[in-house]
């Protein structure tokens, strides 16, 4: 993606800027939540990501689901969505002003301004076109609310792996700094009346290994990173790895199955939730729901489009006659598919934390045991035959 500078008419006729991250300048406008008639140019903004990363703000979700249900209750005493919203919302920890919001016709288009998250935007846009805004608020306050949840519940499995892998890589690496150098120290320098043992030389190996070669090894890091997506396509089906691969698949999933079940009983026909699908996606998964998007203007049924290796077996076994199913029907295959998307994302989750968790552990005991012998009992041999 790129970041578009768009120039637009203020509410006092002067000119304004305001940077939109997007992948064409037809969805820069569209994300900005301005009027074509109020836009003067749209230019790509080289240091746009820069800039966004130390000057754009946006609201926490906790923030904005309390936003969210606050504009819906004053909506429903009877005001107008652009008062609601300069009353619920606290412009000042955005940067922002009444002036920003110049031109702004819709509840939606004030969202897109502030940030809001995407499902908020879309459900918010259905629910004035349809003239249910507060529900349709209060509807994304509750999807938000529930995301957040499943996403808190979601992370602790990958907190564990993390802790684990930090762990395992700085035993792996401290242990033999510190006692390599500490046995050279006391051989070479002090002169002092140690017998090294094999694991002595090797713990003074690994301290020359490492803070000789770091720099190779951070080379060799920031290597990957520039060149990660090709990194990833080359790696992605190795053992041990493939159970990231195995998880995100089902993330991916999961993700659309439940946006798809929200809009279409928002009244979504398949091409606009694949459409907001694409808006929302970066990378990899932006390619992956294009594809599926033009599949699907082709005629071609809905579960056809996940018959392939990025998406999980069972999405395109549930969803085989889906189209001809009744709402009830349809209501039913999505629930159980998101029942089983879950539980096959938790068990990834937990495979990778188990995983990562034995291979620190081998790490950890194996560190320990190369310091203590290959440090201590030199030393205790040492002090015996004082």
């Amino acid at each position: 993606m790129a970041y578009y500078l768009i120039k637009y008419i203020g509410h006092e006729g002067n000119t304004l800027t305001k940077p939109i991250e997007a992948v064409t300048r037809d969805e820069a406008i569209s994300k900005s939540g301005f009027q074509a008639r109020n836009i003067e140019s749209v230019e790509i903004d080289h240091l746009g990501a820069i800039k966004a990363a130390l000057t754009e703000k946006r609201l926490p979700m906790t923030e904005q689901v309390l936003a969210l249900v606050t504009i819906a209750s004053k909506l429903e005493a009877g005001k107008t969505p652009g008062k609601a919203i300069l009353e619920s919302v606290d412009l000042e920890k955005l940067g922002m002003d009444a002036a920003d919001f110049a031109g702004c016709e819709r509840a939606s288009d004030w969202l897109k301004i502030m940030r809001f998250d995407d499902t908020a935007i879309l459900l918010a846009d259905a629910g004035d076109r349809a003239g249910n805004l507060a529900d349709a608020l209060k509807r994304a306050a509750s999807v938000l609310r529930d995301r957040m949840k499943t996403k808190k519940e979601f992370a602790k499995p990958m907190k564990t792996a993390a802790l684990n892998f930090f762990v395992g890589i700085c035993s792996g690496i401290g242990f033999p700094i510190f006692g390599g150098r500490m046995l050279e120290e006391f051989l070479y320098k002090q002169k002092m009346p140690i017998t090294p043992t094999v694991l002595s030389h090797i713990l003074m190996w690994l301290e020359w290994f490492y803070t000789t070669y770091w720099p190779i090894f951070l080379a060799a890091l920031c290597a990957t990173f520039i060149f990660r997506v090709r990194v990833w396509e080359g790696i992605r089906r190795w053992p041990f790895f493939n159970l990231f691969d195995n998880r995100q698949r089902c993330k991916r999933g999961l993700e659309f199955i439940q946006t798809y079940r929200l809009l279409t009983a928002s009244g979504f026909t398949n091409p606009q939730v694949l459409k907001f699908m694409v808006e929302r996606s970066k990378g990899r998964e932006r390619v992956l729901f294009e594809q599926a998007l033009e599949q699907n203007k082709e005629g071609r049924e809905l579960a056809s489009i996940f018959d392939n290796d990025e998406w999980p077996k069972i999405i395109y076994q549930n969803l085989k006659g889906f189209d001809q199913q009744a709402i009830d029907g349809r209501h039913t295959i999505l629930t159980n598919l998101t029942d089983a998307l879950t539980q096959m994302f938790v068990h990834y989750s937990e495979k990778i934390a188990n995983s990562m968790a034995r291979g620190s552990m081998v790490v950890l005991i194996t560190s320990i045991l190369v310091f203590a012998l290959g440090f201590y009992v030199p030393m205790m041999t040492m002090r015996i035959s004082m």
